[in-house]
């Protein structure tokens, strides 16, 4: 972190963190692919492959009850952002839009009440390759919940935060009608 406090000069009032200061992380499972029990239930399950920087509402497989209490599958709230940790995905990013499990490739960021999870989204899709070569690994490196732990990040006040925010979709909505 001390690298990007000499890089930067944040605003008055700013400070570095890390992500694991301002958000709880978690990852999901896999269950058992040999018991067909544990599948087509009425629990939505993400793969990485379903995170497309948009909002998940729906997903191409379900989980059931039992699947989640025989393995490390979870459910996530709604609202929460995630983040694909393996392969091909690796730094995508969408958010919940329904409640969810997700598979282990997958990690939940869930931020504190003092903090915005759009700009932490925001903020990630914006230093994605910055992330990216934090990777580890052999023919497909990934990056781990231990390495966004650490990840730094600048943060202000909420105020701050939504008015960032504000702007960026502004802008996008811009470029989206021109």
């Amino acid at each position: 972190m001390k690298e990007q406090q000499e890089k930067y000069n944040l605003p008055e009032g700013w400070a570095w963190t890390t992500i694991g200061e301002i958000a709880l992380l978690s990852s999901g499972g896999t269950p058992d692919r040999g018991n067909h029990s544990y599948y087509n239930g009425d629990i939505p399950w993400v793969k990485s492959g379903e995170l497309n920087h948009g909002t998940i509402i729906k997903t191409e497989e379900t989980i059931t009850q039992e699947a989640i209490e025989n393995s490390s599958a979870k459910i996530v709230p709604s609202g929460t952002l995630l983040i694909a940790l393996y392969g091909s995905t690796v730094g995508k990013l969408a958010f919940l839009g329904i409640d969810a499990t997700t598979n282990q490739a997958v990690a939940a960021l869930k931020t504190t009440s003092s903090f915005e999870s759009k700009y932490l989204y925001y903020y990630l899709l914006h230093n994605r390759e910055r992330l990216l070569q934090k990777r580890v690994g052999g023919a497909q490196p990934n990056i781990s919940q231990k390495i966004l732990q650490v990840f730094p990040i600048p943060i202000s006040t909420l105020k701050e935060q939504r008015v960032i925010i504000q702007q960026i979709e502004s802008l996008f909505s811009k470029w989206k009608y021109q």
